[in-house]
């Protein structure tokens, strides 16, 4: 999938929100935690299967429907799974434990379809830094940590629980991930590709700030 594919989708998936009630998020801030798996893709998944995500997001709204924010997430795919590529990469048939965190910038639209309930469209980019543990010993281990950028689109739907605004949110993500070539590059030497793409499916807790 080209990366202009993952933008389209965001055009998409935050136009589709436009045109809700006023009755919004302007002027309020929206903070969430989520956890949750992810499901990695193509040479990805044979390499290192699934995963875990820890997300942290916050959302500053600036019309009823539509809000700018930031999330800082981790996406942590394990020990790898193939010895040859263990070896092509440390030189040792050691198993490199790779994880990726992410700091992307945020376009979010929510439409209302209820007082409780509420679906919400998400889209953006960052900077996404890969860190691969490498075992040096009994007691040891080192890392190697390159950047590079990625975007990102997804849904969620938040059902609120309480009147004072804590909802409760689940929802899921599409990561594209520019990995490039650099031969020290872990997600490069394990996938043979430039660009690796993965899925995050995540539930958790928003809080709204301010009135309805």
């Amino acid at each position: 999938m080209r990366h202009g594919t993952v933008i389209a989708y965001i055009v998409v998936l935050l136009t589709a929100c436009g045109g809700a009630s006023a009755q919004g998020i302007k002027g309020r801030e929206i903070f969430g935690v989520r956890f949750g798996g992810i499901g990695s893709t193509m040479e990805l998944n044979d390499a290192f299967g699934s995963g875990s995500e820890l997300e942290i997001f916050f959302v500053e709204g600036l019309t009823s429907w539509f809000g700018i924010g930031a999330a800082l997430s981790g996406h942590n795919f394990g020990k790898s799974k193939d010895p040859d590529k263990d070896l092509e990469f440390l030189g040792i048939p050691q198993p490199v434990e790779v994880s990726i965190l992410s700091m992307a910038l945020t376009l979010y639209g929510q439409r209302s379809f209820s007082s409780r309930v509420t679906g919400a469209a998400e889209g953006g980019g960052g900077l996404y830094t890969t860190s691969a543990k490498i075992p040096a010993g009994a007691f040891a281990e080192g890392r190697i940590t390159k950047n590079q950028l990625g975007l990102f689109c997804g849904a969620s739907l938040s059902y609120r629980i309480t009147d004072g605004g804590i909802a409760l949110n689940l929802g899921g993500k599409f990561h594209y991930v520019f990995s490039g070539s650099d031969p020290r590059q872990a997600l490069y030497i394990y996938t043979g590709r430039e660009a690796v793409h993965f899925f995050q499916i995540t539930l958790g807790v928003t809080i709204f700030t301010g009135s309805r």
